[in-house]
């Protein structure tokens, strides 16, 4: 291929499709307030608009320095859309205009994904909660229906409850939204809160995290078994809920804040599903983790192989204090270290003490959950069904396709532009820049087609694209077995 300057130069010279598994809108909210009327009813209505949004929240509004010091509050991204690109910020607010420019972006089919309704799964009171995600949902399905067959935009699924994710699901699917995602977890209280006893609490500390899988409130195979039925890919998109802890800092730096942020929720999320046997449990299930890039993967699943090594059942047993040879231990100081321990009057209590031991779990085996028996196990149930999306600028994609991932596999990487966001100055931009990674041999030209358009079909699932634009090419695309 030649040197294209433009993305739209780029999809004319590609031979398949370019499928953004991750852009933006900007809620129009003048649009959307008579939706979320309609979902809350007019005294919740009112209780949501005292409240305020969370997106708002989060971004600080008028408050400043000293508020942020008092709170604690993180430095946001206070100017986080476009500006001076103003075709561009219409674009992503308008869906007829975004319709029209997807062929000078270069983009044959987007899933795009929320921006003012970022935090609705955050609210504490249930109803807010439920009937803000409601009304935001019937949004969606209303004003980018007309544009089905070049894209779509996700629902957001509550999940501070099995059954209020169950409702929320089915009800996407009347409307007829093709994608949903959930949060990253919720807050949970923690029923007795023993401060002298711990040293993991924070002064104060009222509530844990909870990342839906392993150590769950709840017990969330009912959700996942939903997702299946009804076709959809479980998505998480950060911030969609709450906020997890210890991810953002700094009071006054929202570089230093959002760097890793993203990859922070998606690791966690991760663990907690995989560690759970979510997907051994349901092999069918497609996971995408968003915005977060995919070396963090790569490293995870060789931390997880290397663990599995030291630390399943048949292995623990060269741990287990038990197996102690006191007699030899004692005979080994007192012939290697007696001048290290001649002024010691109780070499037994010394020895004893020595091992580093704690109260072991009720069940030692934690790959219980996974059901595997060898390495590969391990490498099929965490690179199979995950996938992870990764920006046009992402230099770490290159990870995804590294022989030096455990067993030589391959990682899911998805083509996620981001588009109305700060990071885009210019949405014509991003797939000329997404190819800038071939251009500088970051990959290869049929890695960069897994990454656009194979991936994103495996992804989503031949059958989310009947009735687009790319109907015909991803039926007769062979995707490689998983």
């Amino acid at each position: 291929m030649n040197s294209p300057s433009t993305s739209k130069s780029v999809r004319s010279q590609l031979g398949h499709p370019v499928i953004d598994s991750d852009g933006h809108v900007i809620e129009f909210m003048p649009t959307v307030l008579p939706y979320l009327r309609d979902a809350l009813g007019p005294k919740k209505f009112d209780q949501y608009q005292k409240t305020g949004m969370p997106m708002d929240k989060s971004i600080g509004g008028s408050q400043g320095h000293d508020w942020r010091i008092k709170t604690r509050s993180p430095q946001s991204a206070w100017w986080a859309t476009p500006a001076s690109n103003t075709l561009d910020l219409a674009t992503a607010s308008i869906p007829h205009l975004l319709y029209d420019r997807l062929d000078e972006f270069g983009i044959d089919y987007a899933v795009l994904f929320p921006t003012k309704a970022l935090g609705s799964g955050r609210y504490e009171d249930d109803e807010i909660r439920q009937g803000v995600c409601r009304g935001f949902n019937n949004f969606y399905a209303d004003a980018y229906a007309p544009f089905a067959d070049r894209l779509t935009v996700s629902g957001i699924i509550p999940m501070n409850t099995p059954e209020e994710a169950l409702a929320e699901l089915q009800h996407c699917h009347e409307i007829g939204l093709k994608v949903v995602a959930i949060p990253e977890g919720v807050w949970r209280p923690i029923p007795e809160p023993l401060h002298d006893g711990s040293v993991w609490l924070t002064p104060g500390q009222t509530h844990w995290f909870d990342n839906f899988g392993l150590d769950s409130e709840y017990n969330y195979d009912s959700v996942w078994s939903r997702f299946v039925d009804l076709g959809y890919p479980l998505m998480s998109h950060g911030g969609l809920g709450h906020v997890a802890p210890n991810q953002y800092l700094s009071i006054t730096n929202y570089s230093a804040n959002h760097i890793g942020a993203f990859r922070d929720k998606m690791f966690q999320l991760c663990k907690s599903l995989y560690f759970n046997g979510v997907t051994r449990r349901f092999p069918s299930l497609n996971i995408g983790f968003l915005e977060c890039g995919v070396g963090w993967a790569s490293t995870l699943l060789a931390d997880i192989i290397e663990h599995w090594e030291k630390r399943n059942i048949e292995a623990l047993a060269s741990l287990d204090p038990a197996s102690i040879d006191f007699v030899l231990l004692e005979a080994l100081f007192r012939e290697h270290g007696s001048d290290f321990i001649k002024s010691i009057d109780n070499l037994e209590a010394g020895l004893r003490g020595l091992p580093a031991v704690g109260i072991p779990p009720r069940d030692h085996d934690e790959w219980r959950f996974l059901e595997i028996s060898k390495k590969q196990d391990l490498i099929d149930l965490f690179s199979s069904n995950m996938y992870f999306g990764c920006e046009a600028d992402d230099r770490t994609l290159s990870f995804a396709f590294s022989s030096a991932n455990p067993g030589g596999t391959e990682m899911r990487p998805v083509f996620s532009s981001d588009i109305s966001h700060w990071d885009v100055p210019d949405m014509a931009g991003v797939v000329v820049e997404s190819w800038g990674l071939v251009t500088k041999g970051v990959i290869t030209e049929e890695q960069y087609r897994r990454f656009v358009y194979e991936n994103p079909v495996s992804l989503f699932g031949k059958s989310f694209f009947e009735g687009t634009k790319i109907e015909k090419e991803v039926k007769n695309l062979v995707l490689r077995p998983k």
